[in-house]
């Protein structure tokens, strides 16, 4: 018997000592790792998006965006002929892009007949428009006739003060009603409204947006002045379009008035920049303002657009677009350049 019981004590003790050891193995063992995934690939959202696969050799390839986050630039063109008539019909290979002096690739091109358009008016009501204002009022009226039915439009007059006559509408009824007891008086406060207009502009439905500005050019009242909202302009990425209406010096009434001359230079800079157009009338002159509406609508429901990714550079800077036509005769006219507003990176 005490035979047997040192038996199955020795057998209880080398089951013990083994179990130890087992437990010891499993506990040095490293864990195992779980199956590795493969890396997110981001590809432009479009209607030609290409197929996902490795990285291209390319980095101005759309499809190079290995967890970055890459801006395309859109740069909005509007071509003319000797003319002044749009130029329709041109293909990529008719343009080249390039920003900083350097060449780009462009990625995306399109070529737009019937774009619905975002406008604000904004109308000169100061004292200088006196004699000019019913002028002014007609060309707005005509305008809005001539929007399609997809078009929306808002309207601001200033002076003294900047006001939102009428928020964005697609009825021209509305724009009309706005116009009326329209008075003019007291000073200028164009930049102002300008500023205003871009907290109106982010209500807008549509991409293509335009400012249209009606005055005689003199601003004397803003808060803000000339450099600031060409900053503004800038940053907003917004087509302006200037009407600028003058004393006509053959007119011996205008003579004999205080003289506000259009400020040519800043008028012609601020639709410069942006891409848009300065058209100059003079008071007391008859003009077809159907025709001139008829023909700005005309210009801006058209347009190119071309888009391509800029190069990666450090920092928040101003970036110089300039878009040539290879056309023997024609006119482009597109915003003078963009701030890089997101990260872009060169992997």
């Amino acid at each position: 018997m005490k035979a047997q019981r040192y038996f199955w004590v020795g057998t209880l003790a080398i089951v013990c000592v083994l179990s130890a050891g087992a437990a010891v193995i499993v506990a040095q063992a490293p864990a195992q790792d779980p199956p590795a995934q493969a890396p997110a690939v981001q590809t432009p959202s479009t209607e030609n998006d290409a197929p996902i696969g490795p990285p291209p050799d390319d980095p101005q390839d759309p499809r190079y965006r290995l967890n970055v986050e890459v801006e395309l630039v859109n740069v909005t063109a509007t071509v003319l002929d000797e003319g002044g008539k749009y130029m329709d019909g041109l293909q990529p290979g008719d343009f080249e892009l390039y920003e900083n002096g350097e060449p780009q690739k462009i990625s995306f091109f399109s070529h737009d007949l019937r774009v619905p358009i975002s406008m604000g008016v904004l109308i000169d009501t100061s004292g200088s428009m006196r004699h000019k204002l019913q002028q002014a009022l007609q060309t707005v009226r005509e305008v809005a006739l001539a929007l399609s039915p997809q078009d929306e439009m808002f309207l601001i007059s200033f002076n003294n003060d900047v006001q939102v006559r009428q928020h964005f509408t697609g009825n021209v009824q509305e724009v009309q009603r706005s116009l009326r007891d329209i008075r003019a008086g007291g000073e200028t406060a164009a930049y102002d409204a300008v500023q205003v207009a871009m907290d109106e502009m982010k209500k807008a439905k549509h991409n293509k947006k335009i400012l249209l500005l009606i005055t005689d050019g003199f601003d004397t009242r803003s808060h803000i002045n000339a450099e600031q909202t060409e900053e503004i302009l800038k940053r907003s990425g917004m087509l302006v379009y200037a009407i600028g209406i003058d004393d006509d010096d053959d007119d011996p009434l205008a003579l004999q008035r205080v003289r506000y001359h259009i400020y040519s230079y800043m008028l012609a800079r601020l639709s410069g920049l942006s891409g848009g157009r300065y058209f100059r009338m003079f008071t007391g002159r008859n003009y077809s303002l159907n025709s001139l509406a008829t023909l700005l609508l005309e210009e801006l429901h058209q347009q190119y657009t071309l888009s391509y990714y800029p190069p990666f550079r450090d920092g928040n800077d101003w970036r110089k677009i300039e878009v040539k036509v290879k056309k023997t005769g024609s006119q482009i006219r597109h915003r003078d350049g963009f701030y890089l507003t997101q990260a872009t990176a060169n992997p």
